[in-house]
Parts: C-alpha cells; structure tokens; sequence
C-alpha cells in the first residue's frame, strides 16, 4: 500500500473541524441527572438536538417531553443563533406527565408563573399572519415590547411598507409599546395584520 493510500484513509478517519464562531456545543440535562451534549451549527435548527437526545436516551419516546431554555420552551424550527446560545450552555428536558393535570414534572420557573417576574421571564412565539396568509414567526421575552414583532413582520413582508397597518388579537388592537404579558399572549398566538384602506377603515 502506498503513502498516498495510508494518508488517504487517515484523512476519512480525521474529527471534523469545530469553528467556535460557527458551532455550539450544547447540553441537555432530564430530571434524574442524565446529560447529553450535542455540537451544532448556530443556523441549524433546535429540532437536531431534540432528535439527538430522543435517539441518546432511548428509554424516552420521542415526543413525550418538552425541552426549555432560560425558562422558555424550545421549538424544533428554532436555532441557537435566534435565541443567542453560547458554548455550554444547558437545555432542561421535562417529560411529559400522562393525564395533563400535574405539574410536578415541570420546572420552578413554570410551577410559579403567579409570580409576575417569573412570567416576565419566559419566552413566547407569536406568528403574526396578514390577509394574503403570509405567516411571520419571532420568539421574544413576555415583557418585551411588541414592537419587535411588528418590525420583524415589516421586515420579513418587504412589499408592506412600514406603519400602514395594525396589528389585531382578538379584537383588540396592540400597540407596540405594550408585551405579551400585559395581553396575556399565549406560546403560539396569532397575531393579525391588517393593511390600512384609503378612505376606510380597518377590517376587524
């Protein structure tokens, strides 16, 4: 066998090349200890790492449990750079209980949501949807100001030109100074946009 064939199977055999700036090695931790590290590109979607922990832990069906970060629940279309994970940082993983009445299984972040910090806290998915069914995602804090989700629509629409709408849930016109908290938006609302007419009003 030649040199050129030894360096050849060598270099099949060589770890892939981990870019700080372009990866993230993240960790998912269940409630009895166990923990599962996956590394992944920031652009790659959360669902990956969801898989991943599925396939690790097998005594776990897929898709019987909820994973959160920072106290907000994760979506598999979601990716680290949206959500501004650095290296190391930890995914809680909650099993689903069977029935939906307990609330054991949950963390103390989401047992507590009385508390008006706690909910301050937690992450929501709002979509906001116009009349030509264009559907707009953008994940913020409850008490981030609704604002961002307008502009993201904005942005994302492109051919609608910014502040010749309003934004409309059930029936009630936000504002984009107010959060998620103060209408008491749920993860997955949806939000309607509605264009202004000349000479009319607004269709509700």
């Amino acid at each position: 066998m030649s040199r050129q064939d030894v360096d050849g199977e060598e270099g099949e055999d060589r770890k892939p090349v981990i870019k700080p700036g372009v990866h993230v090695t993240l960790k998912v931790r269940n409630t009895d200890g166990h923990t599962v590290y996956r590394t992944m590109r920031r652009t790659e979607q959360l669902q990956s790492l969801m898989d991943f922990y599925y396939a690790s832990v097998p005594a776990v069906q897929p898709g019987t449990g909820r994973f959160l970060y920072d106290g907000g629940r994760l979506r598999g279309w979601q990716t680290p750079a949206e959500l501004q994970m650095e290296d190391g940082d930890e995914v809680d993983f909650f099993t689903e209980l069977l029935g939906g009445g307990g609330t054991s299984a949950l963390p103390k972040a989401e047992r507590n949501m009385a508390s008006p910090l706690a909910a301050d806290l937690r992450f929501v998915t709002l979509k906001v949807v116009d009349q030509e069914q264009r559907l707009v995602r953008r994940t913020i804090r409850m008490n981030a100001e609704l604002q961002i989700v307008m502009d993201a629509y904005y942005d994302e629409a492109g051919d609608v030109v910014r502040g010749t709408g309003s934004f409309w849930f059930e029936n009630v016109r936000l504002r984009g100074a107010r959060t998620p908290a103060y209408f008491k938006l749920q993860d997955g609302d949806a939000i309607d946009f509605f264009e202004t007419q000349l000479g009319g009003g607004i269709p509700v």
